[in-house]
């Protein structure tokens, strides 16, 4: 019987894993993902954007100098790319955690 109820749950799983996999959240992430494989400069515009978000998320600040906070910002407000990229990867990510929340709460709102 716990074998039954095991296998029920991972047929749901599997279902919850394909709605997921197809929700236009997903899709419009992973294809700015393949836009982004393609752009030299924009992958190493998120990459500088990254660590910027390491270094204040570890010490509160950054190293960077006015200048270069600067530079970056103009580069970032330059490219509408890696601007929905950053927001189709928020709103994906938001989706998975609302979905991991509701997995550990099933009775919230």
């Amino acid at each position: 019987m716990q074998t039954d109820n095991i296998a029920s749950i991972i047929e749901k799983a599997e279902r919850l894993s394909e709605l997921l996999e197809n929700h236009e959240i997903t899709l419009k992430y992973k294809q700015s993902l393949e836009v982004m494989k393609s752009d030299r400069k924009a992958q190493e515009l998120l990459a500088k954007l990254v660590l910027l978000g390491r270094e204040i998320n570890g010490t509160g600040e950054s190293t960077m100098s006015p200048s270069e906070r600067a530079h970056l910002t103009a580069e970032f407000e330059a490219n509408p790319l890696v601007k929905e990229h950053i927001l189709n990867e928020k709103e994906y990510l938001k989706l998975v955690s609302n979905v991991q929340e509701r997995i550990k709460n099933p009775q919230g709102a």
